[in-house]
């Protein structure tokens, strides 16, 4: 129970992370429904980061976390998985489970050779499934469908990747 409650602590942590870069980098001039994208050449360039390596008291147990992922955010993606690799007993234990709406290659070429060592699978998030169900909000980023997503996790999400009870929490 403690490891799930542990790994549930990570994936909360970690869509804060996400979110309070997402809060702080939008405006609240404007309203938008559709997708914010940025060039593909703003998608930042990040070092190499080193291979994390299990601690002795490491078992066989899975950790999965699921992040939204896209251009927008990739720099708050990229600070929230190193982070949680650095100060992990577990690093080799963790499996992240990436959600975007679109394919960017750019981002995906960047957790690759940013994270060569990294277990992660990426799953499509089909925004059409929020669409006309999301209210006007004063802030852009509330605004947009991946935001959403974790809602419908359970369809997206393998059947084999088991969900921790937090009932006992």
């Amino acid at each position: 129970m403690a490891s799930c409650a542990a790994s549930l602590l990570l994936g909360l942590l970690s869509f804060l992370i996400v979110a309070n870069t997402a809060s702080s980098s939008s405006s609240s001039g404007g309203i938008r429904l559709s997708i914010i994208r940025k060039p593909s050449a703003d998608v930042p360039v990040f070092r190499e980061a080193p291979a994390f390596r299990n601690g002795d008291s490491c078992g066989l147990q899975r950790i999965h976390i699921v992040m939204t992922l896209d251009a927008n955010y990739l720099r708050g993606t990229m600070a929230a998985v190193l982070s949680i690799l650095q100060h992990s007993t577990c690093p080799e234990n963790m499996e992240f489970h990436f959600l975007w709406s679109r394919f960017e290659r750019e981002v995906f070429s960047s957790i690759k050779s940013t994270f060569p060592y990294l277990n992660f699978k990426v799953y499509r998030f089909d925004s059409n499934r929020v669409r006309g169900k999301i209210s006007k909000s004063i802030r852009q980023a509330l605004d947009q469908p991946l935001n959403y997503a974790r809602i419908y996790l359970a369809d997206i999400i393998p059947s084999d990747v088991k969900a921790c009870d937090i009932s006992g929490l």
